[in-house]
């Protein structure tokens, strides 16, 4: 593991050289540092953006879902997502979405477009 202090130097560096909203990868997959331009009394400070990636390593989305600023607020999100009840929604809704499909796509072929 790196030390920490190298990790704090890199991350000073990456706060000095990106733009704003410019985003560096990690060495892990989906993770990428971003950088927050400052707002009002709030300075400029970095982020993690988390996007998840496919079989080839390509991101899902074109920006990820969810930035993180703080400590506090990861905490937040991960007691969220490690919520047993949120699994069960999830799949309830996966299963509703499932069921319906078909239906979406019988009315889709079954469409006539005039020309």
């Amino acid at each position: 593991m790196e030390d920490n202090i190298d990790i704090n130097s890199k991350l000073r560096n990456l706060l000095h050289i990106l733009g704003d909203w410019e985003k560096t990868s990690t060495n892990v997959p989906g993770v990428k540092v971003i950088k927050i331009p400052a707002k009002k009394d709030i300075p400029e400070r970095l982020g993690i953006e988390i996007n998840p990636v496919d079989d080839h390593g390509k991101p899902i989305k074109k920006t990820g879902a969810v930035v993180l600023t703080n400590l506090e607020l990861f905490e937040m999100y991960t007691s969220l997502f490690t919520h047993p009840k949120i699994e069960e929604l999830i799949i309830e809704i996966e299963n509703l979405r499932k069921e319906l499909s078909p239906q979406v796509n019988e009315k889709h072929e079954n469409m006539i477009f005039e020309l």
